[in-house]
């Protein structure tokens, strides 16, 4: 997630958009890629495990879990939509 920064500002000036997929497994992992850059998420692993086990009551519940914990990060952080994410919340070590 570190380079999205990066990826984003070359492709600054063309109709390119950035998906990021790798191992999302929460509406935290979310949340970060979207600040740093992210014009959307894919999240297929991170609803696997669930779906394997509880089939779709499982992927709905876990879909509303990460919808839940995005917005409370949003919330938390001022972003109103989709479009306000600023990375300059996210520290790294």
């Amino acid at each position: 997630m570190k380079v999205l920064p990066d990826i984003e500002k070359a492709l600054q000036g063309t109709n390119m958009t950035i998906f990021v997929d790798g191992s999302l497994m929460s509406g935290y992992d979310a949340y970060k890629a979207l600040a740093l850059g992210a014009d959307a998420v894919l999240i297929g692993r991170g609803i696997l495990p669930e779906l394997l086990d509880d089939g779709e009551k499982g992927v709905e519940d876990k879909l509303q879990k990460m919808n839940e914990e995005l917005s409370q990060l949003m919330l938390y952080t001022g972003v109103k939509d989709t479009e306000s994410f600023d990375p300059s919340v996210l520290h790294f070590n």
